[in-house]
């Protein structure tokens, strides 16, 4: 070992290593299995939101995600007798902002210091918001893809029905296309590009302007209804998802109509997405696949917002509530 490396008395302390770990996003915490209780260093209780260093065990399992509580349960329990190491993973909250946990050590006798059970607890809120970001970006990807096979599809059957010969029918088609690419390249442009604030009704009205000839459509947007270059993608993924669905099941189908209100009060943004029935035939949306779960992430995560969504034999109303830009 170098001369003077090595780390001696008062700079070798249970405080140091505590600060050290802690620094990690690493928790100390000990649990009995005879009397359920678990004592939680200072980081431990941070993670809990509580100030107390003992609790029952049953009073944090009440804190854990529903969806996560049941399997949570089962591994805590069988970390009492199972002398194996071990590690699970677990959400303190719901929502958004639900703290992920790895709870790891080891199991049994080994792992216990008189009647406790001795173990980390780590925080990986990061990790997991990360790989929740990355399936997402390849969800939405593949997603897209289909979408962008579906408007294609919506786009030639318009312009089939007014079409009076093939050149004519290319021509438009073709048009309509380069549009779509547009707002499509507007929407991908990197918010690292200084290129200012975008109004929504401007880019309500070029992702919709391909289907201008197929439907009544009237955007009535606000000025001052603008999206940051940062969030101009969520703004066209949450038009773009819309327009899609309404391709396939509503107005854009074919001769209905479409109005897209936004209105600014008290920093508030709300835009009104409202259809009429859909032509005769035509499958209603039920809102529940993939697409609905984009928007959700993309309106409470990503802006802080909420929405919701209403269809009867009147037709379709979406709104959405956001902070205003």
């Amino acid at each position: 070992m170098v001369q003077g490396t090595t780390l001696a008395g008062d700079e070798w302390t249970l405080e140091s290593f505590t600060g050290a770990i802690h620094r990690g996003g690493v928790g100390l915490w000990a649990w009995s299995p005879e009397r359920r209780l678990a004592q939680l260093d200072g980081l431990c209780r941070e993670f809990w939101a509580t100030t107390e260093s003992v609790v029952t065990i049953d009073a944090l399992f009440e804190k854990v995600a529903a969806d996560d509580r049941h399997g949570m349960m089962l591994d805590w329990a069988a970390s009492a007798n199972d002398p194996q190491p071990y590690s699970f993973d677990f959400r303190i909250g719901d929502g958004p902002d639900a703290r992920w946990i790895s709870a790891r050590g080891v199991g049994g006798d080994a792992g216990k210091v008189g009647e406790w059970v001795q173990a980390i607890f780590l925080d990986i809120t990061d990790r997991k918001r990360a790989e929740e970001a990355e399936h997402l970006l390849t969800s939405e990807l593949a997603h897209r893809v289909s979408n962008m096979f579906t408007v294609a599809r919506a786009l030639t059957a318009i312009v089939a029905r007014d079409a009076k010969s093939t050149p004519s029918f290319a021509e438009d088609l073709s048009r309509r296309f380069g549009v779509l690419h547009e707002a499509t390249t507007m929407a991908t442009r990197s918010h690292k590009l200084d290129q200012g604030n975008v109004r929504l009704g401007d880019l309500a009205e070029r992702i919709l302007s391909p289907y201008r000839n197929g439907a009544n459509i009237d955007v009535d947007v606000d000025a001052a209804a603008v999206a940051t270059p940062d969030r101009v993608n969520d703004y066209a993924m949450i038009f773009h998802e819309l327009a899609t669905n309404s391709a396939k099941y509503g107005a854009l189908s074919g001769g209905g109509d479409l109005k897209l209100v936004g209105r600014i009060e008290h920093d508030v943004l709300t835009l009104d997405w409202t259809e009429g029935a859909a032509p005769s035939g035509t499958s209603k949306a039920e809102g529940t696949g993939f697409g609905s779960r984009l928007l959700r992430q993309t309106i409470e995560r990503s802006l802080a917002g909420r929405f919701e969504r209403t269809i009867d034999d009147g037709g379709l109303h979406f709104r959405m509530v956001v902070p205003a830009a």
